[in-house]
């Protein structure tokens, strides 16, 4: 009777969660996800499908079959990418506008014949900006837009893996242990007489970062930070002397915060800063075993911020992976500071070796590449660059009210912030996968034809709600009952992106066990 029906209503918030028995997650965080796959949580409330990406240009890089695409960068309105010329061969320098790769390199002036990465970093000294570039074996390049230019090998900064640009001085990781810096305004001057320095350290120098006013340099087993203006008042200090960042190109400033790739998963530079050596916390105990198979499973590793959604994209690389098997993992940070305020999904099917993002005037750019010689833009239409995203999100396992009380479950109020049309699938499993399994019911919605909705930013005053955000509830009937259960949502193919909110189970009780 629908008089003794009652309201199971659960808000989605959380993000994964992977580290709880499914009854502790089911009682505790029942709107978590236990998994979440291809889908973000959204700042504005949710889980979100992600939007894909697209070539930034249609032409390839020219280079060997399969070479890596070493470094991408965004430099004056155009992207910049290295790849080696051939099997064994030098790395080159191109630029793209988006139709057609210019060479940038010379016969004389290349990059190393190895794998390794390349790294950039933009400065201003004399009022043309340039981009300095080291690739770990060679001696650096430097580029002002027009000229490309290589330093004369010199001791001072030969082999230089990583690079910063601190107080007007250029800092380099070289040899491995070694931080040099140039003199002041200069990227050609390296000697001492002129302000230029060195220090060493006792470990390999794994990653730079400049953040409020200091360079925090990463090594694998420790953390220092270099504070002052030049030579002669820099000074050095130990931040962490028995955990540093285990990977390269894991470092990122997000929502005024440092995080990297700890030994046993990601963490925050506050909390490293504020607790000293003891006790240190990973943001990744939500998801420590997806977090360590991730940092396992993958011989190299890449990151971007995608800033307008407060988010901490890694993705890890593995030549031997199929694009579909390609991992990654986003953090969402809800909290200005602090681990406690970041949800957690992961993504498949990005496969990224090199990556880079940044925003220019009110734009941001995304990009990545891989071996097959295209640089892609992340955050672009809605599919992987013509092949479906396939996204999932499954509910823990809900007691509703109480686990030891068979419900049967007549109806889902499921509520949808679309972006457009949209399709999708929900199935619903009882009693830990034990029950009797419905057909999975679609989720969708037709706004082309309904003339009802408006999409706020496209809708035409009197053709449908003017001004408004396009929100859907979708009601549908269920069938099936048991103690305890789980919604398991599915998108495949060239669907607009949409965020799942919400959802009500109308029930009744039954027998208790």
């Amino acid at each position: 009777m629908a008089d003794g029906w009652q309201t199971y209503p659960v808000e989605f918030r959380g993000g994964l969660v992977t580290n709880l028995s499914p009854i502790q997650q089911g009682i505790n965080l029942p709107g978590s996800a236990r998994q979440l796959r291809n889908f973000e949580p959204s700042v504005e409330g949710g889980y979100r499908r992600i939007l894909g990406f697209q070539k930034f240009d249609s032409n390839a890089v020219t280079g060997a079959t399969n070479a890596l695409m070493r470094g991408v960068h965004y430099y004056s309105g155009n992207v910049y990418a290295v790849r080696n010329n051939a099997s064994g061969g030098q790395g080159e320098l191109y630029k793209s506008g988006g139709s057609g790769w210019t060479r940038i390199t010379t016969d004389s002036i290349r990059f190393s014949a190895t794998n390794t990465k390349v790294r950039f970093a933009k400065y201003n000294f004399n009022g043309t900006e340039k981009i300095f570039m080291v690739d770990g074996s060679n001696t650096p390049l430097y580029y002002d837009g027009t000229t490309i230019a290589q330093l004369p090998a010199n001791a001072a900064y030969n082999n230089s893996s990583h690079v910063a640009v601190y107080r007007d001085h250029i800092f380099v990781a070289k040899g491995g242990t070694s931080l040099a810096f140039s003199s002041l305004l200069s990227d050609t001057d390296w000697t001492a007489g002129s302000g230029a320095g060195e220090y060493q350290f006792s470990d390999t120098i794994t990653g730079l970062q400049v953040f409020r006013d200091t360079l925090f340099i990463f090594t694998k087993t420790q953390i220092h930070k270099l504070q002052g203006t030049t030579s002669s008042d820099f000074v050095r200090q130990p931040v962490s002397t028995d955990l540093g960042c285990v990977q390269e190109d894991t470092i990122q400033e997000i929502g005024g915060d440092v995080i990297f790739m700890g030994p046993d998963g990601l963490r925050l530079l506050s909390a490293t800063e504020r607790i000293g050596d003891v006790g240190l916390g990973s943001i990744t105990k939500n998801i420590q075993s997806e977090a360590t198979d991730f940092l396992n499973g993958n011989s190299s590793f890449s990151s971007l911020v995608v800033r307008g959604k407060s988010q901490y994209r890694i993705f890890g690389f593995d030549s031997g992976d199929a694009l579909s098997e390609s991992q990654g993992l986003i953090a969402t940070q809800f909290a200005s500071q602090g681990g406690e305020g970041i949800a957690w999904s992961e993504t498949r099917g990005i496969k990224a070796f090199s990556a880079y993002g940044e925003y220019s005037g009110t734009e941001e750019f995304l990009f990545f590449a891989h071996t097959d010689g295209y640089v892609y833009r992340l955050e672009q239409g809605i599919s992987f660059d013509s092949t479906d995203i396939d996204a999932s999100f499954f509910t823990p396992y809900l007691p509703v009210s109480d686990p030891t009380i068979r419900k049967t479950i007549y109806v889902a109020h499921n509520y949808v912030d679309p972006d457009g049309n949209f399709s999708a699938s929900m199935a619903i499993d009882y009693d830990f996968n034990t029950g009797i399994r419905p057909s999975p019911i679609t989720l969708s919605n037709n706004i082309a034809s309904s003339g009802e909705i408006g999409i706020y930013g496209t809708s035409v005053y009197g053709t449908g709600i003017f001004g408004e955000a396009l929100q859907v509830q979708l009601r549908d009937q269920l069938t099936g009952s048991g103690f305890v259960v789980s919604l398991e949502y599915t998108s495949t193919g060239s669907t607009q992106p949409f965020s799942l909110d919400a959802v009500a189970l109308e029930y009744a009780t039954e027998s208790r066990r």
